[in-house]
Protein backbone atom coordinates (compact mmCIF):
# COMPACT_ATOMS: atom_id res chain seq x y z
CA UNK A 1 0.00 0.00 0.00
CA UNK A 2 2.85 2.39 0.83
CA UNK A 3 4.45 1.59 -2.52
CA UNK A 4 1.21 2.42 -4.36
CA UNK A 5 0.79 5.72 -2.51
CA UNK A 6 4.40 6.68 -3.23
CA UNK A 7 3.94 5.83 -6.91
CA UNK A 8 0.76 7.94 -7.15
CA UNK A 9 2.40 10.88 -5.40
CA UNK A 10 5.41 10.67 -7.72
CA UNK A 11 3.10 10.58 -10.75
CA UNK A 12 1.18 13.62 -9.50
CA UNK A 13 4.44 15.52 -8.96
CA UNK A 14 5.68 14.62 -12.44
CA UNK A 15 2.36 15.77 -13.97
CA UNK A 16 2.56 19.11 -12.12
CA UNK A 17 6.14 19.69 -13.32
CA UNK A 18 5.10 18.81 -16.89
CA UNK A 19 2.08 21.17 -16.68
CA UNK A 20 4.21 24.09 -15.47
CA UNK A 21 6.76 23.57 -18.21
CA UNK A 22 4.00 23.36 -20.84
CA UNK A 23 2.39 26.53 -19.55
CA UNK A 24 5.70 28.34 -19.74
CA UNK A 25 5.81 27.62 -23.46
CA UNK A 26 2.43 29.11 -24.28
CA UNK A 27 2.53 31.98 -26.80
CA UNK A 28 0.11 34.90 -26.58
CA UNK A 29 -0.85 36.52 -29.86
CA UNK A 30 -2.99 39.50 -30.81
CA UNK A 31 -4.32 38.70 -34.24
CA UNK A 32 -0.86 37.97 -35.67
CA UNK A 33 2.45 36.23 -35.13
CA UNK A 34 3.99 38.78 -32.77
CA UNK A 35 4.10 37.61 -29.16
CA UNK A 36 2.58 39.72 -26.40
CA UNK A 37 2.27 39.25 -22.66
CA UNK A 38 -0.90 37.63 -21.40
CA UNK A 39 -3.45 39.83 -19.73
CA UNK A 40 -4.75 39.29 -16.20
CA UNK A 41 -6.88 36.18 -15.93
CA UNK A 42 -5.80 34.75 -19.31
CA UNK A 43 -5.54 31.04 -18.54
CA UNK A 44 -7.08 29.16 -21.47
CA UNK A 45 -4.89 27.76 -24.25
CA UNK A 46 -5.92 25.95 -27.39
CA UNK A 47 -4.48 22.70 -28.67
CA UNK A 48 -1.52 24.40 -30.34
CA UNK A 49 -0.47 26.12 -27.12
CA UNK A 50 -1.45 29.59 -28.37
CA UNK A 51 -3.76 32.06 -26.60
CA UNK A 52 -5.42 34.25 -29.25
CA UNK A 53 -6.52 37.75 -28.32
CA UNK A 54 -8.34 37.93 -31.66
CA UNK A 55 -8.25 40.63 -34.31
CA UNK A 56 -10.71 42.78 -36.24
CA UNK A 57 -10.54 40.76 -39.45
CA UNK A 58 -14.30 40.25 -39.32
CA UNK A 59 -14.37 36.78 -37.79
CA UNK A 60 -15.69 35.90 -34.38
CA UNK A 61 -13.76 33.81 -31.92
CA UNK A 62 -14.39 30.20 -31.01
CA UNK A 63 -18.12 30.74 -30.42
CA UNK A 64 -19.03 31.44 -34.05
CA UNK A 65 -17.62 31.93 -37.52
CA UNK A 66 -20.11 34.70 -38.29
CA UNK A 67 -18.81 38.06 -39.50
CA UNK A 68 -18.42 40.75 -36.87
CA UNK A 69 -20.45 43.87 -37.83
CA UNK A 70 -18.64 47.22 -38.10
CA UNK A 71 -20.47 48.64 -35.07
CA UNK A 72 -22.72 47.82 -32.13
CA UNK A 73 -25.61 49.86 -30.73
CA UNK A 74 -25.33 50.06 -26.94
CA UNK A 75 -28.26 48.67 -24.96
CA UNK A 76 -29.06 49.11 -21.29
CA UNK A 77 -26.61 47.09 -19.20
CA UNK A 78 -23.93 46.83 -21.91
CA UNK A 79 -20.24 47.28 -21.06
CA UNK A 80 -17.20 47.26 -23.35
CA UNK A 81 -16.10 44.09 -21.56
CA UNK A 82 -19.37 42.29 -22.40
CA UNK A 83 -19.49 43.64 -25.96
CA UNK A 84 -15.98 42.32 -26.71
CA UNK A 85 -16.76 38.97 -25.09
CA UNK A 86 -19.87 38.67 -27.26
CA UNK A 87 -18.29 39.57 -30.61
CA UNK A 88 -14.69 38.41 -30.19
CA UNK A 89 -15.10 35.73 -27.50
CA UNK A 90 -12.46 37.65 -25.57
CA UNK A 91 -13.38 40.49 -23.17
CA UNK A 92 -9.72 41.62 -23.07
CA UNK A 93 -10.27 43.18 -26.51
CA UNK A 94 -11.93 46.21 -24.84
CA UNK A 95 -8.82 48.50 -24.91
CA UNK A 96 -8.51 48.08 -28.66
CA UNK A 97 -12.23 48.64 -29.27
CA UNK A 98 -12.04 51.71 -27.03
CA UNK A 99 -9.19 53.06 -29.20
CA UNK A 100 -11.55 52.93 -32.21
CA UNK A 101 -14.02 55.22 -30.38
CA UNK A 102 -12.24 58.46 -29.34
CA UNK A 103 -15.57 60.08 -28.48
CA UNK A 104 -15.90 57.68 -25.50
CA UNK A 105 -13.98 59.66 -22.89
CA UNK A 106 -14.36 57.08 -20.10
CA UNK A 107 -14.59 53.36 -21.00
CA UNK A 108 -16.61 52.73 -17.84
CA UNK A 109 -19.40 55.01 -19.06
CA UNK A 110 -21.21 54.14 -22.27
CA UNK A 111 -24.85 55.03 -22.80
CA UNK A 112 -27.83 53.33 -24.48
CA UNK A 113 -28.10 54.49 -28.08
CA UNK A 114 -24.38 55.10 -28.62
CA UNK A 115 -22.81 53.38 -31.61
CA UNK A 116 -19.55 51.61 -30.70
CA UNK A 117 -17.14 50.85 -33.55
CA UNK A 118 -15.96 47.25 -33.45
CA UNK A 119 -13.40 47.67 -36.24
CA UNK A 120 -10.85 50.32 -37.02
CA UNK A 121 -12.87 51.57 -39.99
CA UNK A 122 -16.28 50.84 -38.48
CA UNK A 123 -19.08 53.40 -38.36
CA UNK A 124 -20.31 55.06 -35.20
CA UNK A 125 -21.87 58.19 -33.78
CA UNK A 126 -22.59 59.73 -30.39
CA UNK A 127 -26.32 59.34 -30.82
CA UNK A 128 -28.34 57.61 -33.53
CA UNK A 129 -30.51 60.73 -33.79
CA UNK A 130 -27.68 63.24 -33.85
CA UNK A 131 -26.55 62.91 -37.46
CA UNK A 132 -25.68 66.21 -39.10
CA UNK A 133 -24.08 65.05 -42.33
CA UNK A 134 -25.24 66.55 -45.61
CA UNK A 135 -27.42 64.43 -47.94
CA UNK A 136 -24.40 63.88 -50.16
CA UNK A 137 -22.33 62.29 -47.42
CA UNK A 138 -24.91 60.72 -45.10
CA UNK A 139 -25.36 56.94 -45.48
CA UNK A 140 -28.77 55.77 -46.58
CA UNK A 141 -30.72 53.99 -43.91
CA UNK A 142 -32.01 50.50 -44.56
CA UNK A 143 -33.42 47.59 -42.64
CA UNK A 144 -31.17 47.05 -39.65
CA UNK A 145 -28.77 49.79 -40.79
CA UNK A 146 -27.06 51.97 -38.21
CA UNK A 147 -26.21 55.65 -38.85
CA UNK A 148 -22.50 56.17 -39.39
CA UNK A 149 -20.17 59.04 -38.73
CA UNK A 150 -17.37 60.04 -41.06
CA UNK A 151 -13.87 59.42 -39.64
CA UNK A 152 -13.25 63.14 -39.20
CA UNK A 153 -15.91 64.04 -36.66
CA UNK A 154 -15.55 66.45 -33.74
CA UNK A 155 -17.55 65.47 -30.65
CA UNK A 156 -18.53 68.11 -28.09
CA UNK A 157 -19.62 66.11 -25.04
CA UNK A 158 -19.29 68.53 -22.14
CA UNK A 159 -18.87 71.92 -23.83
CA UNK A 160 -20.89 73.49 -26.64
CA UNK A 161 -21.73 76.85 -28.19
CA UNK A 162 -25.04 78.71 -28.42
CA UNK A 163 -25.55 81.88 -30.45
CA UNK A 164 -27.25 84.84 -28.82
CA UNK A 165 -30.41 84.44 -30.89
CA UNK A 166 -30.64 80.75 -29.97
CA UNK A 167 -30.42 81.48 -26.24
CA UNK A 168 -33.55 83.66 -26.42
CA UNK A 169 -35.43 80.89 -28.22
CA UNK A 170 -34.64 78.18 -25.65
CA UNK A 171 -36.58 77.02 -22.62
CA UNK A 172 -35.89 76.69 -18.89
CA UNK A 173 -36.36 73.92 -16.33
CA UNK A 174 -38.73 75.55 -13.83
CA UNK A 175 -39.66 72.67 -11.56
CA UNK A 176 -39.79 68.96 -10.84
CA UNK A 177 -42.07 66.54 -8.95
CA UNK A 178 -38.91 65.22 -7.26
CA UNK A 179 -38.42 66.44 -3.67
CA UNK A 180 -34.72 67.30 -4.03
CA UNK A 181 -32.53 70.17 -5.11
CA UNK A 182 -30.06 68.34 -7.40
CA UNK A 183 -31.59 66.45 -10.32
CA UNK A 184 -30.20 63.67 -12.50
CA UNK A 185 -31.37 60.81 -14.72
CA UNK A 186 -34.06 59.45 -14.56
CA UNK A 187 -35.78 62.34 -12.71
CA UNK A 188 -38.80 64.07 -14.22
CA UNK A 189 -38.84 67.83 -14.83
CA UNK A 190 -41.19 70.62 -15.91
CA UNK A 191 -39.94 72.89 -18.71
CA UNK A 192 -41.19 76.37 -19.58
CA UNK A 193 -40.85 76.49 -23.36
CA UNK A 194 -40.16 79.56 -25.46
CA UNK A 195 -42.70 80.67 -28.07
CA UNK A 196 -40.67 79.05 -30.87
CA UNK A 197 -40.23 75.79 -28.98
CA UNK A 198 -43.91 75.57 -28.06
CA UNK A 199 -44.86 75.70 -31.76
CA UNK A 200 -42.55 72.91 -32.88
CA UNK A 201 -41.92 70.68 -29.83
CA UNK A 202 -43.63 67.33 -29.42
CA UNK A 203 -43.46 64.17 -27.30
CA UNK A 204 -40.32 62.18 -27.98
CA UNK A 205 -38.15 65.20 -28.77
CA UNK A 206 -34.72 65.23 -27.08
CA UNK A 207 -33.17 68.52 -25.99
CA UNK A 208 -29.86 69.40 -24.38
CA UNK A 209 -29.72 70.73 -20.80
CA UNK A 210 -26.97 73.34 -20.37
CA UNK A 211 -25.81 76.38 -18.45
CA UNK A 212 -23.91 79.42 -19.72
CA UNK A 213 -20.24 79.69 -18.70
CA UNK A 214 -18.84 82.63 -20.69
CA UNK A 215 -19.65 84.95 -23.57
CA UNK A 216 -17.56 85.31 -26.73
CA UNK A 217 -17.21 88.97 -27.62
CA UNK A 218 -17.60 90.23 -31.16
CA UNK A 219 -14.86 92.32 -32.77
CA UNK A 220 -17.06 95.40 -33.09
CA UNK A 221 -18.56 95.14 -29.60
CA UNK A 222 -21.30 93.08 -28.07
CA UNK A 223 -21.26 89.29 -28.03
CA UNK A 224 -21.49 86.60 -30.70
CA UNK A 225 -22.88 83.96 -28.37
CA UNK A 226 -22.20 81.92 -25.27
CA UNK A 227 -19.98 78.96 -24.55
CA UNK A 228 -22.07 76.55 -22.50
CA UNK A 229 -21.46 73.62 -20.17
CA UNK A 230 -23.58 70.65 -21.23
CA UNK A 231 -25.32 69.11 -18.23
CA UNK A 232 -27.36 66.37 -19.86
CA UNK A 233 -30.31 65.45 -22.08
CA UNK A 234 -34.06 65.55 -21.48
CA UNK A 235 -36.74 63.69 -23.46
CA UNK A 236 -40.14 65.37 -23.73
CA UNK A 237 -43.09 63.23 -22.60
CA UNK A 238 -45.98 65.73 -22.82
CA UNK A 239 -46.28 69.19 -24.38
CA UNK A 240 -49.02 71.74 -23.58
CA UNK A 241 -48.73 74.23 -26.45
CA UNK A 242 -51.26 76.65 -24.92
CA UNK A 243 -49.44 76.92 -21.58
CA UNK A 244 -46.03 76.52 -23.28
CA UNK A 245 -45.23 73.87 -20.69
CA UNK A 246 -43.62 70.48 -21.20
CA UNK A 247 -43.06 67.47 -18.98
CA UNK A 248 -39.90 65.49 -19.60
CA UNK A 249 -37.55 62.82 -18.26
CA UNK A 250 -33.81 63.35 -17.86
CA UNK A 251 -32.20 60.56 -19.91
CA UNK A 252 -28.55 61.64 -19.56
CA UNK A 253 -26.78 63.58 -16.81
CA UNK A 254 -23.15 64.63 -17.21
CA UNK A 255 -23.28 66.87 -14.14
CA UNK A 256 -25.78 67.83 -11.47
CA UNK A 257 -28.84 69.59 -12.87
CA UNK A 258 -30.70 72.32 -11.00
CA UNK A 259 -33.84 74.28 -11.68
CA UNK A 260 -33.27 77.30 -13.98
CA UNK A 261 -30.98 75.29 -16.27
CA UNK A 262 -31.54 76.12 -19.95
CA UNK A 263 -33.00 73.59 -22.40
CA UNK A 264 -32.59 73.67 -26.16
CA UNK A 265 -30.68 72.36 -29.19
CA UNK A 266 -26.89 72.53 -28.91
CA UNK A 267 -24.40 71.37 -31.55
CA UNK A 268 -22.65 68.38 -29.97
CA UNK A 269 -21.29 66.79 -33.14
CA UNK A 270 -19.55 68.66 -35.95
CA UNK A 271 -18.77 66.77 -39.15
CA UNK A 272 -15.43 67.68 -40.72
CA UNK A 273 -16.53 68.29 -44.31
CA UNK A 274 -14.44 68.02 -47.45
CA UNK A 275 -12.52 71.13 -48.53
CA UNK A 276 -14.41 73.62 -50.69
CA UNK A 277 -12.72 76.12 -53.04
CA UNK A 278 -12.86 79.68 -51.73
CA UNK A 279 -15.01 81.93 -53.91
CA UNK A 280 -13.79 85.22 -52.40
CA UNK A 281 -10.76 86.86 -50.84
CA UNK A 282 -11.45 87.59 -47.19
CA UNK A 283 -9.63 88.23 -43.95
CA UNK A 284 -10.43 88.73 -40.29
CA UNK A 285 -9.48 87.70 -36.76
CA UNK A 286 -9.82 84.67 -34.53
CA UNK A 287 -12.31 85.41 -31.77
CA UNK A 288 -11.83 82.58 -29.28
CA UNK A 289 -11.86 78.81 -28.91
CA UNK A 290 -14.85 76.86 -27.67
CA UNK A 291 -12.77 75.22 -24.93
CA UNK A 292 -11.61 77.77 -22.32
CA UNK A 293 -7.93 77.88 -23.25
CA UNK A 294 -5.70 80.96 -23.25
CA UNK A 295 -3.90 79.55 -26.29
CA UNK A 296 -5.20 76.99 -28.76
CA UNK A 297 -3.88 74.80 -31.57
CA UNK A 298 -4.49 71.82 -33.81
CA UNK A 299 -7.80 69.91 -33.58
CA UNK A 300 -9.48 72.64 -31.51
CA UNK A 301 -12.74 74.39 -32.46
CA UNK A 302 -12.48 78.17 -32.87
CA UNK A 303 -14.79 81.01 -33.92
CA UNK A 304 -13.93 83.74 -36.43
CA UNK A 305 -15.43 87.18 -37.08
CA UNK A 306 -16.72 86.64 -40.64
CA UNK A 307 -19.46 84.48 -42.12
CA UNK A 308 -21.98 84.26 -44.97
CA UNK A 309 -22.08 88.02 -45.50
CA UNK A 310 -18.34 87.90 -46.31
CA UNK A 311 -18.85 85.06 -48.81
CA UNK A 312 -17.59 82.19 -46.64
CA UNK A 313 -19.00 78.69 -47.10
CA UNK A 314 -18.76 75.41 -45.21
CA UNK A 315 -15.53 73.66 -46.18
CA UNK A 316 -13.54 76.83 -46.96
CA UNK A 317 -9.91 76.74 -45.81
CA UNK A 318 -8.04 79.77 -44.49
CA UNK A 319 -4.49 80.47 -43.39
CA UNK A 320 -3.62 81.99 -40.02
CA UNK A 321 -0.70 84.42 -40.44
CA UNK A 322 1.94 85.96 -38.20
CA UNK A 323 4.49 88.70 -38.87
CA UNK A 324 7.58 89.94 -37.05
CA UNK A 325 10.34 88.41 -34.94
CA UNK A 326 8.63 86.63 -32.01
CA UNK A 327 11.89 86.11 -30.12
CA UNK A 328 12.73 89.83 -30.07
CA UNK A 329 9.15 90.73 -29.26
CA UNK A 330 9.27 88.35 -26.30
CA UNK A 331 12.42 89.97 -24.99
CA UNK A 332 10.96 93.45 -25.36
CA UNK A 333 7.91 92.55 -23.31
CA UNK A 334 9.95 90.75 -20.64
CA UNK A 335 11.94 93.82 -19.53
CA UNK A 336 15.58 94.81 -19.11
CA UNK A 337 16.66 91.59 -17.40
CA UNK A 338 15.79 89.54 -20.50
CA UNK A 339 18.87 90.55 -22.46
CA UNK A 340 19.12 89.64 -26.10
CA UNK A 341 22.72 90.80 -26.24
CA UNK A 342 25.33 91.33 -23.52
CA UNK A 343 28.47 93.44 -24.09
CA UNK A 344 31.14 93.07 -21.40
CA UNK A 345 33.16 96.20 -20.56
CA UNK A 346 36.04 96.87 -18.16
CA UNK A 347 33.83 98.14 -15.37
CA UNK A 348 30.33 97.05 -16.31
CA UNK A 349 28.25 95.07 -18.75
CA UNK A 350 25.79 96.54 -21.23
CA UNK A 351 22.48 94.73 -21.60
CA UNK A 352 20.40 95.22 -24.76
CA UNK A 353 16.91 93.83 -25.11
CA UNK A 354 15.38 92.84 -28.42
CA UNK A 355 13.67 95.54 -30.42
CA UNK A 356 11.41 94.84 -33.37
CA UNK A 357 11.45 98.47 -34.54
CA UNK A 358 9.99 99.75 -37.81
CA UNK A 359 11.85 97.12 -39.79
CA UNK A 360 9.52 94.32 -38.65
CA UNK A 361 6.67 95.93 -40.61
CA UNK A 362 8.49 94.94 -43.78
CA UNK A 363 8.86 91.29 -42.80
CA UNK A 364 6.76 88.83 -44.86
CA UNK A 365 3.70 87.04 -43.50
CA UNK A 366 4.38 83.57 -42.14
CA UNK A 367 1.70 80.87 -42.24
CA UNK A 368 1.39 79.35 -38.76
CA UNK A 369 -1.89 77.41 -39.08
CA UNK A 370 -4.75 76.36 -41.34
CA UNK A 371 -8.42 76.34 -40.34
CA UNK A 372 -11.50 74.90 -42.04
CA UNK A 373 -15.11 76.15 -41.77
CA UNK A 374 -17.52 73.65 -40.14
CA UNK A 375 -20.53 75.93 -39.52
CA UNK A 376 -21.29 79.31 -41.01
CA UNK A 377 -23.62 82.07 -39.77
CA UNK A 378 -24.29 85.55 -41.13
CA UNK A 379 -21.34 87.30 -39.48
CA UNK A 380 -19.43 84.47 -37.77
CA UNK A 381 -18.22 80.95 -38.50
CA UNK A 382 -17.18 77.91 -36.47
CA UNK A 383 -13.89 76.42 -37.64
CA UNK A 384 -11.53 73.54 -36.88
CA UNK A 385 -7.78 74.09 -36.64
CA UNK A 386 -6.59 71.36 -39.02
CA UNK A 387 -2.87 72.23 -38.88
CA UNK A 388 -0.82 74.37 -36.54
CA UNK A 389 2.91 75.12 -36.27
CA UNK A 390 2.63 77.16 -33.07
CA UNK A 391 0.07 78.29 -30.53
CA UNK A 392 -2.77 80.58 -31.65
CA UNK A 393 -4.26 83.51 -29.74
CA UNK A 394 -7.50 85.52 -29.96
CA UNK A 395 -6.90 88.36 -32.41
CA UNK A 396 -4.57 86.39 -34.72
CA UNK A 397 -5.18 87.23 -38.38
CA UNK A 398 -6.64 84.74 -40.86
CA UNK A 399 -6.78 85.10 -44.66
CA UNK A 400 -8.92 83.33 -47.28
CA UNK A 401 -7.44 83.22 -50.79
CA UNK A 402 -9.84 83.02 -53.74
CA UNK A 403 -9.38 79.77 -55.65
CA UNK A 404 -7.68 77.90 -52.80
Amino acid sequence: MKTVRFTLALAALAFAIWSDSASAGIKVTSGGSNAAPAGPGTTVANASGTISLGDDSGKKGKSSNALVPPSHTVKKGDTLWDICDSYFSNPWQWPRVWSYNPEILNPHWIYPGEIVRLKKDGGGTLSPTAGTGSPATSPKAGPGASPKTLPGTVFLRNIGFVYDKDVKQNGVITGSPEDKMLLAAPDRVYIQLSDEQAKNAGPGDELTIYQTTRAIKAKGGGTVGDVVEILGTVKLDKVDKDKKLAEGTITESLDVIERDARVGPVDRKLDVVSPTTNQVDAQGELLESVHPNVMFGQNQVVLIDKGESAGLKVGNRMFVLAKGDPWQEGLSSAGALAAGKVTLGTDSAEFKTGSTGEQSKNYPDEVIAEIRVLRVRKDTATCLVTQSKKELLPGDRWVAKKGY
